[in-house]
């Protein structure tokens, strides 16, 4: 299966410029601690993370869909 190359969407736009300046940590960072409610569900930042993917590729707004790992941290986090 050939990969999926689009990096670029909606979201990605609205960011313009800084999409392409922000380094892929900082954006991790600032994801994570959003997800996490500033860091206070720390333990829950994967399962969160993996289940934001799968809701933004559902409603086409990333094509890439969830990754294995993510399936997993999905599963994991229904388990906890």
């Amino acid at each position: 299966m050939a990969s999926i190359s689009n990096t670029h969407n909606e979201y990605a736009a609205a960011l313009d410029e800084l999409f392409d300046k922000v380094p892929k940590a900082v954006l991790a960072a600032i994801a994570v601690s959003a997800l996490t409610r500033g860091g206070d569900q720390l333990s829950e930042a994967k399962a969160l993370l993996a289940k934001e993917w799968e809701i933004l590729n559902l409603n086409g707004i990333v094509p890439q869909r969830p990754c294995k790992e993510a399936k997993a941290a999905m599963r994991q986090g229904e388990a906890a």
